[in-house]
Formats: C-alpha cells, structure tokens, sequence
C-alpha cells in the first residue's frame, strides 16, 4: 500500500489499494444519505440559479 499526498497537491494510491478504489468506483452503491445529500445540493443549485443566492437555515429555527 502507498497513499502520496502533500499540501497542495491529491491523493496518489498504488498498488491494492488503487485496484480496489477503481472496483468501488465501478461497482460500489451509493448509501442513502449520499443521494440526500445529493437532492438537498439540487435543491440549493436551484435556488442559486433562481435568486443568485442560497438561504440556509439553522436546525432550531423554522423555514418561512
């Protein structure tokens, strides 16, 4: 296993590792909050596209 990062640059694996990113990457299934995640960014990119900007709201207080 080898993972080469520094500060300003990314993550370089090799070996195992690299082999088994590419098969999760391939093969993997999203788990449920990565596709909420993905509905909320949806949701915000709208909104932006719509006003040009994007209100977020704490969870102790109530949306209008």
């Amino acid at each position: 296993m080898a993972i080469k990062t520094s500060t300003f640059g990314g993550v370089h694996l090799t070996g195992e590792d690299a082999e088994k990113f590419r098969r999760q990457v391939k093969y993997g299934r999203p788990k449920k909050a990565a596709h909420q995640a993905l509905a909320e960014g949806r949701k915000y990119l709208k909104e932006f596209e719509e006003k040009g900007y994007v209100t977020f709201y704490p969870l102790s207080i109530p949306k209008k």
